[in-house]
């Protein structure tokens, strides 16, 4: 029934074209739907414990998205009346940004001061031109004395200032580029205002359309080029503009209707889902370079085009479709992750290596028959002696292979422990980003990256006015502020203790926390009612006083270490809290490192039962345990060994360098489905003893192998060029990867194959061993 089916697809080429064009249209018609999310939000579902706390945290009090402007004047001196003056202006210009809801800076930082029995409130700076030096003097001991703006707003050099506006922004992040663009100008117009002080932009708000420009920068840039080295590489090998035209259309009819049918599912798209036609990519090229090959193999030998095509198909299909099964298999598995971008991540990569498996046996030979192309037998290249050739070699020093790639096998992935889970979020840009280097001016000389909030309970309405729990409060800042990661720490407790002490005539022992409930609620709507419109105490207090907001700055230190720091932080507090001021750390980086570390979790296991799977098929379909069991080993080692590479090259695995042992898992299975396959039909259908099985998948299958390894290999060489580090680590991993399953396959199974045949045979004398 398959030599039937084959033979109908190949003696009827336009039929099989046109329905496999209309089939692409109507699933490509899916994009028209096409929807772009870039809201980092879309990781986390509504059961996510850290999610729920944190949305629970926006709702209580001012949200986090924000861009902060930071102003370096070139004298390296902020306190100078033209300075003042200058942020005070961007102070008011940064109200008018779109969507702006609140905006901080030293100069409207709200300083109380008493006189007689009267409580004042004003912006620390007012008409700074104006200002005396004396003045401007006062204003600099107060800013670099406050813990409120020192590490947030200013440096405690006083040198470098910072001006915050908090905005508003709904589902999906759509109105980021506005805001940045407005931002920007508004910076750009600054600078030409002052040419003596530079105004940069970065803050959550700018960071993410950095990473939504990034993205886009790769599609436009880096991936093309990496396609095009790809397509250089299938000539260069294949030695046919017909092949590579075939290759380039079944990789697009796959990509094409695996993407449409996701948008007619609903399937949103992300930087996350973005990586799909990348992965749909390496088994679409896969299975058009094996029954390419193959077919080429045969044409060279004589053979004429329509024989050639169903030999090639006859001895493929099995393989390809074992491997886009168990592929499939593999992320499919993704569906058990708690983040939505990953789910959707494994469906359309599941749908489209379904489809690269139809077009390639359906399209790809129809397509061979209709275009005109011309294979010279003794007049062009024929690659197969040289895999003969290698055959040989390999039959004739077996052991001494096996014994040196055993010694690197075990070096490699005993290195793998060298590997640590982090993502560094301002190094996904290197410096050729604005951003980039705007962040690190601002974090080595004024703030830091990472944020981390605690709401902290009180236990009832009212009950942030206790002297006990502000006290405890107080003591977690003066803990935090001795960390050595720690930038910046803030709470009420601040303003309450600055209230006490100018309420007592500026006595620095008052600096502290007040005896009487009653003392501290009279504070506290006395400088309620003195606060400007638009900064108010929201930002710290909820509304009915029930909890207040402590906030945390670290120093850029990754994503793991944040969770660490938090672990520490959340155990002084069981230590050193009541129970009813118990809580937990909240924030993006929390959220982003505990969802990477999840993710990594479900994209390994996904990847390992698919090993597994394929391992099971093929006993199945090879009809032998013994072969089924020992495909483990080509199919955990690839993986294994580059991860044990990369920790010794880089070490840091982080979310797009966890997709590549799935990203990848098409090619290693690939490799070890097509090569055991072609072995065991030499030793089984054709009676071959092991060095001519050997010699036989060598020459049938191997320069398909070479063939796909080093186009992709090349392909995702290119993209670990890119400037955005997402990009370039999985690219790199992912060239490494599929570099170690050729490495693995040709010089250490094989070796380990000949030398398990060759002692089963010599344990059974006078037996042939064809199993």
């Amino acid at each position: 029934m398959k030599d039937a089916w084959s033979r109908w697809v190949v003696t009827h080429p336009v039929w099989v074209l046109l329905a496999c064009t209309g089939l692409c249209l109507a699933m490509a018609g899916g994009m028209s739907h096409f929807h772009n999310n870039n809201d980092p939000r879309i990781f986390f579902t509504e059961e996510n414990p850290d999610f729920k706390r944190f949305v629970s945290l926006e709702d209580s009090f001012t949200a986090n998205e924000m861009v902060l402007f930071v102003v370096h004047p070139k004298n390296d001196r902020v306190f100078e009346p033209q300075t003042l003056a200058a942020i005070e202006a961007l102070t008011d210009d940064a109200w008018t940004l779109p969507h702006s809801t609140r905006v901080d800076s030293l100069t409207n930082f709200q300083h109380t001061e008493v006189e007689g029995d009267d409580l004042f409130v004003a912006p620390l700076v007012e008409d700074a031109l104006t200002m005396s030096a004396e003045d401007i003097e006062q204003a600099r001991e107060i800013a670099l004395n406050e813990p409120a703006l020192v590490g947030r707003l200013v440096s405690d050099k006083g040198h470098v200032a910072g001006v915050v506006a908090t905005v508003t922004m709904g589902e999906g992040n759509t109105e980021a580029p506005e805001i940045t663009a407005a931002a920007r100008e508004m910076a750009r117009a600054y600078g030409e205002q002052y040419p003596d002080i530079e105004f940069m932009v970065t803050g959550t708000v700018v960071f993410s359309q950095a990473s939504a420009e990034a993205t886009e920068q790769s599609m436009a840039t880096t991936l093309p080029l990496a396609f095009l080295v790809m397509l250089l590489c299938l000539w260069l090998i294949l030695r046919s503009a017909m092949f590579v035209a075939v290759t380039v259309v079944v990789i697009a009819f796959s990509i094409a209707s695996a993407m449409g049918i996701a948008m007619w599912l609903g399937i949103e798209f992300s930087p996350i889902v973005g990586m799909a036609p990348a992965m749909i990519l390496t088994l679409a090229v896969a299975d058009s370079v094996h029954l390419l090959a193959s077919y080429r193999h045969e044409r060279l030998q004589g053979i004429a085009k329509t024989p050639a095509l169903l030999e090639s198909l006859r001895i493929n299909l099995q393989p390809i479709w074992l491997t886009s099964l168990t592929t499939a298999i593999g992320f499919a598995i993704l569906n058990f992750s708690e983040s939505q971008p990953f789910r959707a991540l494994g469906n359309v990569v599941l749908i489209g290596v379904l489809l690269a498996f139809v077009f390639s046996v359906l399209l790809l030979p129809a397509l061979v028959m209709l275009l005109p192309h011309r294979i010279e037998p003794g007049r062009q290249r024929d690659y197969a002696p040289w895999m003969s050739a290698l055959a040989g070699h390999l039959s004739r020093h077996y052991k001494r292979w096996l014994a040196g790639m055993s010694v690197v096998v075990v070096v490699l992935t005993a290195s793998v422990g060298l590997n640590r889970t982090n993502d560094v979020f301002n190094e996904y840009f290197d410096e050729t980003f604005e951003v980039r280097r705007v962040n690190d001016f601002a974090m080595s000389e004024m703030t830091g990256m990472h944020r981390i909030d605690y709401a902290v309970p009180s236990g009832e309405s009212g009950g942030t006015m206790e002297p006990e729990y502000l006290q405890h409060l107080d003591d977690l800042m003066t803990w935090l502020e001795q960390q050595d990661e720690v930038v910046y720490a803030t709470s009420y407790t601040n303003v309450i203790k600055r209230l006490n002490r100018d309420l007592h005539g500026g006595d620095p022992a008052y600096y502290r926390i007040p005896d009487s409930r009653e003392l501290i609620s009279q504070y506290t709507l006395l400088y309620e009612l003195s606060l400007p419109q638009g900064l108010g105490l929201e930002d710290q207090l909820d509304i009915d006083k029930r909890q207040a907001r402590a906030i945390v700055v670290l120093e850029n230190i990754g994503s793991k270490p944040v969770l660490d720091f938090n672990d520490r932080v959340e155990q002084w507090m069981q230590d050193n809290w009541p129970a009813a001021m118990q809580t937990k750390g909240t924030g993006m980086d929390i959220l982003f490192g505990r969802v990477t570390m999840r993710n990594i979790e479900s994209m390994l296991g996904g990847a390992l039962i698919a090993l597994i799977s394929v391992s099971l098929l093929l006993i199945f379909a090879l009809r032998s345990v013994r072969y089924g069991l020992l495909s483990l080993i080509p199919n955990l080692l690839p993986a294994a060994m580059a991860f044990g590479l990369w920790g010794l090259i880089n070490g840091e695995i982080g979310l797009a360098v966890s997709v590549v042992a799935c990203m990848t898992l098409g090619i290693v299975v690939d490799d070890t489905v097509h090569f055991l396959s072609k072995y065991v039909r030499a030793k089984r259908e054709l009676g071959l003893n092991t060095e001519k099985a050997v010699d036989y998948a060598f020459r049938t299958v191997g320069v398909a192998l070479v063939a796909t390894s080093v186009v992709l290999v090349a392909n995702f060489a290119i993209i670990g060029t890119s400037h955005f580090y997402p990009n370039a680590s999985m690219g790199l991993l992912s060239a490494i990867t599929i570099a170690m399953a050729l490495f693995v396959d040709f010089f250490f199974f094989v070796p380990l194959l000949i030398a398990l045949d060759r002692a089963r045979r010599s344990s059974q004398p006078g037996k042939a061993v064809l199993t």
